[in-house]
């Protein structure tokens, strides 16, 4: 019972239902397919997979991002690396380079827009039902321990409060 509390309630911390994008790094013709015009959604996340075996080093390089954005330069190579993976956590246009094959315009871009699918929050008067910790023992207010807050709507908050 104890772990399957604890694996929901790792489970529900992660808020992330976004959609994975492919870019393929291609060697024979040092290029990234899609190079251009992709466009995804906040919080989404970009994955670069080799179309073919590389034979060479490549980087996935952040080359011109939104401000504030993070920047990445990963060097992929097999058998080590067969995957990159980047969630874009501002909006604007990332450009991104192969730096050791930048002269042969190995290059790409993506979009990202806002999300379409915001949360709203629900505007009912509701109740709490009962206040839980992490093993699900209903207990009155504790400090410094994380406690589950359940309301009468299904909607359970995740509080710590700290003395």
């Amino acid at each position: 019972m104890r772990k399957l509390l604890l694996l929901l309630f790792i489970v529900s911390s992660f808020n992330s239902k976004g959609t994975i994008h492919q870019i393929q790094v291609w060697n024979g013709y040092y290029q990234f397919l899609p190079p251009n015009n992709i466009t995804v959604q906040l919080g989404d996340t970009i994955q670069w997979i080799p179309l073919d075996p590389p034979t060479m080093t490549h980087t996935i390089t952040s080359d011109n991002i939104p401000a504030g954005a993070s920047a990445f330069n990963q060097i992929w190579q097999l058998p080590a690396d067969t995957f990159f993976q980047y969630i874009p956590q501002v909006v604007g246009l990332y450009q991104y380079v192969c730096t050791p094959h930048i002269n042969f315009n190995m290059i790409g871009e993506f979009i990202v827009i806002p999300g379409t699918t915001a949360i709203k929050e629900h505007t009912t008067k509701k109740e709490l039902l009962k206040v839980t910790d992490i093993l699900g023992r209903e207990v009155n207010e504790k400090r410094n321990t994380p406690l589950f807050y359940i309301y009468n709507d299904g909607t359970v908050e995740k509080k710590i409060n700290i003395e």
